[in-house]
This record gives structure tokens, C-alpha cells and sequence, in this order.
């Protein structure tokens, strides 16, 4: 469903009633009154585009599937993420995040059918009623924001057709620097950023395995900050030999946590 120039109810959000660790609207005020500068999209984004790569290899993507992204914000990965498949159906809980991500889609010259935006409440999602089966489904950054990850899991997996799969890239909590991170981004809370914290791939694997999908191993990945890996290809360089080292490994920042459905016999 297109938001931009659609009927105004059909702009309304699934789920608004639901409660989450901070309730719907306040999460909505959250994205609707602050800058976020450092989620919005950029022409030039060698962290996005990094991300993006590494979920698009893991999931075998190609340049005619269709992916459903969940939490797709203002579209930081978004737009990445089209420069590797198909079409995405970008979907979040936030109507402003969806109109910002929909104007840089116009602007890039993005037609509209590549980029199709779903404003909805994961936690809520009904997929009988999405009207859509997907054989990709990733999400960046979700999970830790969500009152009841493995909740939401379920719900999200029968909206993956079989033989599906779904990715998502969640912060290492071992990985010290995010504390500096919430502590240092004006744009970034405590009660916004907790989750990170609490997260572990282990509790995903479960998730997964309850939702009856078929987990992969748990990849970690990245060292940088984007501030320095936009700005230097020799910083990006020394990233990728130290994400080889086995010292480091644990404490790399990023996991990438995936699961398949099982194909229909």
C-alpha cells in the first residue's frame, strides 16, 4: 500500500492500542518531534550500504526478489537495500519517518512501485491481513526496541512464504562502545535504546525455533563507527581484516540473527 496521495484512513496504523515499553504514541512523538539526524537517509553511506551488503549476501538476494523491510524509519537502509534486490515494502510505526523516507524515495527518482510504504505496529501485525507473502523479510535495529521480541517474531513469520527467510542486524551488547553511544547522541534515550542491552542472539535462536523456523549460526560483523567509515576507505580497509580476527570476534558490534521457513512439502 502507497501512503503518499492514498486516502487518509488508509495512512492509519495497525495496532495503535497495543502496549509497548514506551506506549505507541509516545513512540510516535519520539520519531515525530526530534531531528534523528543520524538515521536519515544519505547519498553516500558506506556503514548503510555495508549492512545491507552483508544481510543481502547472507540471504542470497538478487536484483528481482521483493523484500519487506519492518522499521524501515526514514529509509537509511532502505534505499541501500533497493540497490540490491528488486522492490521493498518499507514499513514502520511512525507516519512521519514513512512521508521523510517517501519524499528522498521521489527525490532519488524511485518509482514508487520499487518503494511502497506500510505504516503498522509489528507487535500488532496480523499477517492474514497483510495481504502479501514475502520470500525475504529483514529488519535493522528492531528487535531491541520491541517489549516482546520473541512476540513480535511470531507474528512476523507467517508473513514469509515458505522457504522464506528473514535477517535482522542487532547491536552486540557485548560491545561496550553502545553505552557511549546512547550516552553521547542527543538523539538517542535510555528508555528508547535499553532493549540493546537485554537483547541476546541466544533468546533470538529460541524465538525463531518457537516460531517453527529453522535458524542459522549467529554472524558478527563490523568495528567502526559510521562517522569514521564514512569518511576514510583506509579506516574502512583495517574494519575488514579486524573482523577476521578471532580475538575480536565476540566483541564485534553487530550480529546478523536469520531463520528460514521451511519449504511446503
Amino acid at each position: 500500500m502507497e501512503l503518499r496521495g492514498a486516502d487518509r484512513s488508509e495512512r492509519e496504523c495497525i495496532g495503535r492500542n497495543v502496549r509497548m515499553s514506551i506506549e505507541p504514541e509516545q513512540q510516535r512523538r519520539f520519531y515525530e518531534t526530534r531531528v534523528h539526524e543520524h538515521l536519515q537517509p544519505r547519498e553516500q553511506d558506506f556503514y548503510a550500504d555495508k549492512l545491507t551488503r552483508v544481510v543481502a549476501e547472507s540471504l542470497g538476494l538478487g536484483p528481482g526478489d521483493r523484500v519487506l523491510e519492518v522499521g524501515a524509519g526514514f529509509g537509511r537502509f532502505t534505499f541501500a537495500l533497493l540497490g540490491r534486490c528488486g522492490s521493498v515494502v518499507a514499513s514502520d510505526l511512525a507516519p512521519r519517518a514513512l512521508e521523510t523516507l517517501e519524499h528522498a524515495r521521489d527525490e532519488r527518482g524511485i518509482p514508487a512501485e520499487r518503494c511502497t510504504t506500510r505504516c503498522l505496529d509489528v507487535t500488532r501485525l496480523d499477517a492474514d491481513d497483510f495481504g502479501e507473502r514475502f520470500s525475504f523479510l529483514v529488519g535493522f535495529f528492531l528487535l531491541h526496541h520491541v517489549p516482546d521480541m520473541a512476540r513480535c517474531i511470531a507474528r512476523l513469520a507467517p508473513l514469509l512464504a515458505p522457504g522464506g527467510q528473514m535477517a535482522f542486524v542487532e547491536p552486540n551488547r557485548r560491545n561496550p562502545l553502545f553505552l557511549a553511544q546512547v550516552a553521547c547522541c542527543p538523539d538517542m534515550t535510555w528508555a528508547e535504546e535499553k532493549g540493546m542491552f537485554q537483547l541476546s542472539h541466544s533468546g533470538v535462536t529460541e524465538a525463531f525455533r518457537a516460531a517453527d523456523l529453522v535458524p542459522a549460526p549467529v554472524q558478527r560483523f563490523g568495528f567502526f563507527p559510521p562517522q569514521l567509515l564514512n569518511r576514510s576507505p583506509v579506516v574502512q580497509r583495517i574494519e575488514a581484516r579486524l573482523e577476521t580476527s578471532p580475538v575480536l570476534q565476540p566483541l564485534l558490534p553487530f550480529l546478523l540473527l536469520r531463520a528460514r521457513r521451511a519449504a511446503a512439502r
